[in-house]
């Protein structure tokens, strides 16, 4: 049972972590639990990159299409951004 749990999970994860859901530096143990793992500081190098270019790519979306935008895209927009910060300052929460 315990390994379909983890093979459903780490897609999740993995898909958690490249949104920006959840930190890098979480792995999964072998309980199926998350652990904060901040042995090594290239971490904190991913997260500022994986900062930056969804920046970069939410910049590229809004000047493409200046003229086109609705107002219901930006909503999206500040909605996905709300998302994020919301993630990363509860982090703690949800590892604990």
């Amino acid at each position: 049972m315990t390994t379909v749990f983890r093979s459903t999970l780490r897609p999740i994860l993995l898909l958690s972590k490249c949104i920006g859901l959840i930190d890098i530096s979480c792995t999964m143990d072998s309980t199926g639990l998350l652990v904060h793992n901040v042995k090594s500081l290239f971490h904190i190098f991913f997260e500022i990159t994986r900062l930056i270019v969804l920046l970069m790519l939410t910049y590229i979306y809004i000047y493409q299409h200046r003229s086109k935008i609705l107002t219901i895209q930006v909503i999206t927009l500040l909605r996905f951004w709300t998302n994020i910060i919301a993630a990363r300052l509860s982090n703690n929460w949800i590892i604990e």
